[in-house]
């Protein structure tokens, strides 16, 4: 059944926002609700280590995302859920090759949305989470 009354959502209404993994859901639109009034939230769940949250205007999502948002006094960045950006990733770089020699190349294809970051290898156990792979990722306008 169609709600009456309400615009239609879509996916330039959402945000994501990459918490610490203690954080809530309920902590999460506490703090955005305090950005932006808590009347404006319409829709959020946990999705891939992060909260999703809708909001009811789009002028909330631009706010959110110049702003960013503070969480258990810590900051925390706002990302948009439609951008005209791809995320590229470049696999089997060795650690000895800096970021700033990618970059270089990278830069004849596009504008950079984010900085170069190593991704993580993914490994479950405690000892090992901090080992990284041998990719980079970054988001670059298109």
């Amino acid at each position: 059944m169609a709600s009456f009354g309400a615009p239609p959502v879509s996916l330039r209404h959402g945000v994501r926002v990459v918490a610490q993994a203690a954080s809530t859901v309920e902590q999460v639109l506490l703090a955005v609700g305090d950005q932006v009034g808590h009347v404006n939230i319409s829709y959020a769940s946990r999705m891939n280590k992060a909260v999703v949250v809708f909001l009811k205007d789009q002028k909330y999502v631009t706010e959110l995302i110049e702003s960013g948002l503070v969480l258990n006094e810590e900051y925390v960045q706002v990302s948009p859920l439609a951008t005209p950006s791809t995320r590229i990733t470049v696999s089997g770089v060795p650690p000895f090759i800096p970021n700033e020699a990618l970059e270089r190349e990278l830069k004849r294809f596009g504008k950079f949305a984010s900085n170069l970051r190593t991704v993580a290898l993914g490994c479950k156990d405690e000892k090992l989470k901090h080992v990284q792979s041998l990719r980079r990722q970054v988001f670059m306008f298109h």
